[in-house]
């Protein structure tokens, strides 16, 4: 049976020399002979449909490990469907990120389109844990009162977090919940709930729940806490980037303390604005 060197079988199959030496090293596809004078592989033309199975298989995204399993077990056809399944699990969520990386690209291309410049809001997306909170929250009749209210909404959620024996985790927040008629606003602190422990009733109108787990687009703002407007149009700019994803979830929009505001004449701080996705 007449038998073939690597550059002829490498021409023949289309593969690269290369890559026939990583797959005999490996063990997964070895020549039909190797002569033990001069090393020189050979190869058979009967070889050429498992190579080409080989192949196929990688083709699909399955790992080198993987083939070799595939190549070398009995793997029945049920196995063989849960691992196929799988890796459309795989290529699936990679599609999808994909989808969601092109759409962030084209709506920073149409915004250096509409801006002629490079616009200044940087989003990024994240998943975050879920987080047991205290806080208090009302609904605000007008802007003007907000620094009032979120004064005292902050002070009602201290008062819990206090009487309940809760530590915090440091990390504050203003939760800002879809609302029709005023800004329904949340003041909350993450705390550190023991296993087994139930807080006791309080008289204070807050309340310990879950803030589940979520994906978020988020960007980043510095400066005064002050400068409403500033603030203002980065809500108004993450908003327009959520709804043109096609992601927008009905979560509350949070914002995040990085930093609290200094006792400075401008109230320096940074936050972390999260707008929830579906």
């Amino acid at each position: 049976m007449s038998t073939h060197s690597i550059g002829e079988f490498s021409r023949l199959a289309q593969v690269p020399t290369k890559t026939l030496r990583y797959y005999d090293e490996i063990g997964l596809f070895v020549p039909a002979d190797v002569d033990p004078w001069t090393g020189y592989r050979r190869y058979r033309a009967e070889q050429l449909p498992r190579l080409h199975r080989l192949r196929a298989l990688k083709a699909l995204g399955f790992t080198l490990d993987e083939v070799g399993s595939l190549l070398t077990e009995n793997v029945d056809a049920a196995e063989l469907r849960r691992m196929l399944m799988l890796r459309r699990t795989e290529i699936e969520r990679q599609r999808t990120e994909a989808e969601i990386r092109l759409a962030e690209i084209e709506i920073r291309v149409r915004q250096i389109e509409q801006e002629k410049t490079m616009t200044d809001l940087d989003v990024l997306t994240k998943t975050l844990p879920a987080l047991m909170i205290v806080g208090a929250r009302e609904t605000v009749p007008s802007a003007e009162l907000m620094r009032e209210r979120c004064t005292a909404l902050h002070d009602l959620t201290c008062a819990y977090v206090g009487s309940s024996g809760l530590g915090t985790t440091g990390q504050s927040f203003a939760l800002y919940y879809p609302s029709d008629e005023g800004i329904d606003v949340e003041m909350a602190y993450a705390v550190n709930l023991p296993e087994g422990h139930s807080p006791e009733g309080t008289d204070e109108p807050a309340r310990l729940h879950e803030l589940p787990a979520t994906t978020v687009a988020y960007s980043v703002y510095a400066g005064s806490y002050d400068d409403f407007g500033a603030v203002g149009r980065m809500h108004i700019a993450l908003t327009e980037w959520v709804a043109k994803t096609g992601r927008t979830s009905n979560e509350p929009v949070r914002e995040l303390y990085l930093q609290p505001p200094s006792d400075s004449d401008d109230h320096y701080g940074v936050m972390e604005l999260q707008y929830p996705l579906r």
